[in-house]
């Protein structure tokens, strides 16, 4: 189950509401206000995945911050195409 539904849409709401030259800093912000639901979500996932680690094991999801980094990411690359 994904942790963040209809992705790309948000992402593009998102884009949306920023100036051309964003940072990734007022990229994470806008989301966190447009989608403090599905931030939650993402943070959840992200300490549920650190607390049930085995000792010595990974955690494979990157931080909040950057998961959604990656989703912007993901949906460029998918534009550029």
């Amino acid at each position: 189950m994904a942790i963040v539904s209809r992705k790309e849409e948000k992402i593009k709401t998102v884009l949306d509401e920023l100036p051309e030259n964003f940072t990734d800093k007022q990229f994470v912000e806008t989301f966190i206000k447009q989608y403090s639901r599905d931030w939650g979500k993402i943070k959840a996932q992200y300490l549920k995945q650190a607390q049930d680690k085995e000792e010595g094991t990974v955690i494979t999801m990157p931080k909040p911050d950057l998961y959604l980094l990656s989703l912007l990411k993901i949906y460029k690359d998918r534009q550029q195409s």
